[in-house]
């Protein structure tokens, strides 16, 4: 055809795809095509039918007949296809180059520093949320992390557990053995547990006060025994995490706190200053007072109604109906733990609650009229509820790692012994039930040693002084001769130790009391409106008499929940973890949290 014979061809208006750059229409009188499903080729201007807009047959066409332009319009094609599947530019931004394109679609480089800071990231969240390590190999994570960045490539479980895990690990213990070597004294709490796998593990925790004296604490293990439970098994075990695995002093160890297991009083007592568990001690003086036959009886039957309801989801449902036609709070009933403190007391008190809704469900089904609660028992159970009533709230106030220190056991005796003294129009079962708890908790106190560190910890105490104080001599006199004999280093100076304590006590009236703190602070105000006694002279005092006494926990609430941890680590889908794996996991799990804060 002629240059002078070829037809003028106008373009598609708002055409999307590329291919009808090669393509145009004839135009009508207006200068739009003329018909649409017509287009003609701009190079050989051969008519090339597109019903419906379809561009199959331009393709072909192209293909067929110019294959210098169909390989333009492939490459151009591809382009705007990655163009389209990566993210979407916001129009404010700069239009990407191909080269970003392509490298939207590129993998992290493994020793990169984004790979390296999300492989840390996955490791931290395993340890700190103990998650199982398998996780990294379901679909649901590897999906969850795909959307989230698409350029990196999640490792395998191996990875994490041999290479990403241990170096954590390792991080962490320079962390704490850093800070631990500028401290001079510290406290321990230790204590046992049994895997699913009955394999026994020790966990030590060790507590210190900071240079802004604050009390911060750090589990340093839970190591597999591989003996008995001896007294020299597990002295021998003690001393191999402080001493072997940790370097430090043991002659720098004010104390060491347990439970009144015998095991432990034998390995420890004679060459520690051993402290039993104030709270364990309170939940056996509280034992003691619910195995009086009588009562034991009453819990007894009890538990049996209380189980069967937990067991049956019709007597559950009628529970929840008769609640609401009574008024009564929707609350579940309680059945108790032997292993959780003060959970008989909470068992008693939800059923006097809900007693009322309780019967009413048992009085509608004859079958279930044995379980129906008696006057007897009634009365029995509102004893009890009232003996326990003042020794709960000293339940979660001990449960703090931070605030339970020795120094504040000597005031807590005073408020039980008060609580458990007889008063008038006390039932000879309520007496009976006080004394046994009195008799019971005041004998695991008559050592001479653990009633001398009691005082001694009281009185170096500034919120009490020698207000609880019961051998004011013997503890001045000791005083005395420590301080010539025990040194503070450079950095614990008088000057700091005055300055941090004022700034302390500043601080804390700011901040919202814990349980412990106002059940302490309302005990000092109870004690100083019974006591005329006037402050004697005190002894001069260094800041490492505070340091090495203020530091010893009152319980093992640390070391238990160690063993919380690992119930939750060794799962029984973890069966198969090695006891240093364990170790390792339940080491993450308690002080990544602490060092990440």
């Amino acid at each position: 055809m002629a240059a002078a014979e070829k037809p003028v061809l106008v373009d598609k208006m708002g055409a999307r795809s590329t291919v009808w750059k090669y393509f145009g229409f004839k135009p009508n009188d207006k200068g739009q095509p003329l018909n649409l499903e017509a287009p003609q080729c701009k190079r050989c201007y051969k008519v090339c039918l597109a019903k419906g807009g379809k561009t199959s047959n331009l393709s072909k066409h192209l293909k067929d007949n110019h294959a210098d332009l169909f390989k333009d319009f492939s490459q151009e094609r591809q382009v705007i296809m990655l163009f389209t599947s990566s993210l979407v530019t916001p129009p404010t931004q700069k239009q990407p180059t191909l080269q970003d394109v392509f490298q939207q679609h590129m993998k992290y480089p493994k020793d990169s520093e984004d790979a390296k800071r999300l492989n840390r990231a996955v490791a931290e969240f395993i340890c700190m949320d103990q998650v199982p390590i398998y996780s990294v190999e379901k679909a649901g994570f590897r999906n969850l992390v795909h959307n989230l960045d698409k350029k990196y490539d999640l490792p395998s479980r191996n990875f994490f557990m041999y290479n990403e895990i241990p170096k954590i690990y390792d991080e962490t213990r320079s962390m704490i053995s850093a800070q631990l070597a500028e401290k001079p004294f510290f406290a321990c709490t230790t204590d046992l547990w049994t895997s699913r796998t009955a394999s026994a593990y020790m966990a030590v925790t060790l507590q210190y006060i900071t240079k802004a004296w604050e009390i911060e604490s750090w589990c340093l293990g839970c190591s597999a025994l591989q003996s008995d439970h001896t007294a020299e098994s597990l002295k021998e075990a003690l001393e191999d995490i402080v001493i072997e695995s940790w370097g430090l002093d043991m002659t720098n160890m004010s104390g060491i706190t347990t439970d009144n297991a015998s095991n432990n009083r034998k390995a420890f007592a004679d060459d520690f200053n051993w402290i039993p568990c104030f709270g364990h001690n309170l939940d056996l003086a509280v034992k003691k007072a619910i195995a009086i036959d009588r009562v034991a009886s009453s819990l007894s039957r009890l538990r049996n109604t209380i189980s069967a309801f937990s067991r049956s989801n019709k007597m559950t449902r009628m529970l929840k109906e008769k609640q609401a036609s009574l008024n009564l709070p929707q609350h579940k009933l309680i059945h108790d733990e032997p292993t959780r403190w003060g959970s008989t007391y909470d068992m008693v008190e939800r059923f006097c609650e809900q007693q009322q809704a309780v019967s009413a469900v048992l009085a509608d089904d004859r079958k279930k009229w044995h379980l129906m609660p008696r006057d007897s028992d009634m009365t029995i159970l509102e004893t009890v509820r009232d003996v326990l009533a003042p020794l709960s709230e000293f339940t979660d106030a001990l449960s703090g790692e931070k605030e339970a220190t020795l120094s504040s056991v000597l005031p807590l005796i005073w408020k039980i012994r008060a609580c458990l003294e007889d008063e008038e129009g006390d039932s000879p079962l309520m007496r009976e039930m006080k004394h046994s708890s009195k008799q019971d908790f005041e004998k695991r106190y008559d050592e001479y040693n653990l009633k001398m560190t009691l005082n001694i910890a009281t009185f170096l105490d500034p919120r009490f002084k020698n207000m609880f104080v019961t051998m004011e001599e013997q503890v001045k006199m000791e005083l005395l001769l420590k301080v010539d004999t025990v040194h503070l280093p450079r950095e614990h100076s008088q000057e700091q130790q005055e300055e941090s304590v004022d700034d302390t006590g500043a601080a804390t009236s700011k901040k919202k009391r814990s349980d412990l703190k106002s059940l302490l602070c309302s005990i000092a105000s109870e004690k100083k409106g019974a006591d005329t006694r006037q402050d004697s002279a005190t002894p001069m005092t260094t800041p490492s008499d505070k340091l090495q006494y203020l530091c010893i926990p009152a319980s093992s609430c640390a070391s238990e929940r160690v063993f919380s941890t690992s119930g939750n680590i060794c799962s029984p889908r973890r069966s198969r973890l090695t006891e240093e794996n364990v170790d390792t996991l339940v080491f993450l799990a308690r002080n990544l949290k602490k060092e990440k804060k």
